[in-house]
């Protein structure tokens, strides 16, 4: 950035939440590292070209979310989430550097992490990093394997789709969406969404 604050674009639901949010950026802590160059209350609304980072709040669709950023093509992006799903769709769409943060997370953190994802580093947090490198460990092949439809909706939940999103999209009932994300969990031995994915991945499944 050769010196320069990080402008920032804020995307948050609300005016309160927005207001919030660009106070903490524009707080002494953070102020001499960041600039608030403009706020929206969806981050499908156009991002100025001169901003360096999107930093999105509450709850945007993480795909729409990561979609919408990838397609300026220049920005990079930071979610204050505690949404595991957003990795992968933030790897795959995430045209710059890419980060997830706590919505608690301290104006210094907050400022670290958009600094850093402004310079296309990836910024995750410690116990998301410590899942990541856990699962760098060999996995065994499932004793049952995946369906043909249950390797669809793996794919889907890799694209950080919701449960409504995948049904919709497979045009069948969101329970049976359900009833097929329990299995993936069984057959896995996985404890969420993102478990499951990165599983898949690494098995060959699907790919991110």
């Amino acid at each position: 950035m050769n010196g320069d604050p990080a402008r920032v674009f804020v995307v948050a639901p609300t005016p309160f939440s927005r207001a919030g949010l660009r106070s903490i950026l524009e707080s002494a802590e953070v102020g001499a590292d960041v600039l608030v160059v403009g706020e929206a209350d969806s981050v499908v609304e156009l991002v100025p070209p001169g901003a360096d980072v999107v930093v999105v709040a509450g709850d945007d669709p993480l795909e729409e979310a990561a979609r919408a950023v990838a397609e300026e093509g220049t920005q990079a992006i930071l979610l204050l989430s505690e949404d595991d799903r957003s990795v992968p769709l933030l790897r795959e769409f995430a045209p710059r550097g890419w980060g997830v943060v706590s919505p608690d997370a301290p104006p210094e953190e907050l400022s670290a992490a958009i600094v850093a994802v402004v310079q296309g580093l990836v910024v995750l947090p410690r116990t998301l990093t410590g899942r990541l490198l856990r699962g760098q460990e060999a996995v065994e092949e499932p004793a049952e394997p995946l369906t043909a439809r249950e390797r669809e909706v793996l794919g889907l939940l890799g694209r950080g789709l919701s449960n409504k999103m995948i049904a919709r999209d497979l045009r069948i009932s969101e329970h049976t969406v359900k009833f097929h994300v329990s299995s993936i969990y069984a057959k896995l031995g996985a404890a969420s969404r993102t478990e499951a994915v990165g599983l898949g991945a690494r098995l060959g499944l699907i790919s991110l």
